[in-house]
């Protein structure tokens, strides 16, 4: 399962989707950085390019039962 991101410098994270599978996770998040005139990218080994805002895919976090 993933969750869609958007980071910026000034505000830091915000979750726009959660829990979705990879096919989902990457149509939101195109379309999110189509949208807001950003980049996206997987987080793993990726740094926020020179306007500081991106949109990145990652894997969720465990949920508790």
């Amino acid at each position: 399962m993933y969750d869609v991101l958007f980071l910026d410098r000034t505000h830091g994270e915000r979750v726009l989707a959660s829990g979705l599978a990879h096919d989902d996770a990457c149509r939101i998040a195109r379309a999110e950085s189509q949208r807001r005139r950003v980049g996206r990218m997987f987080l793993a080994g990726s740094e926020l390019g020179p306007t500081g805002e991106v949109i990145v895919i990652v894997e969720s976090a465990p949920r508790a039962a």
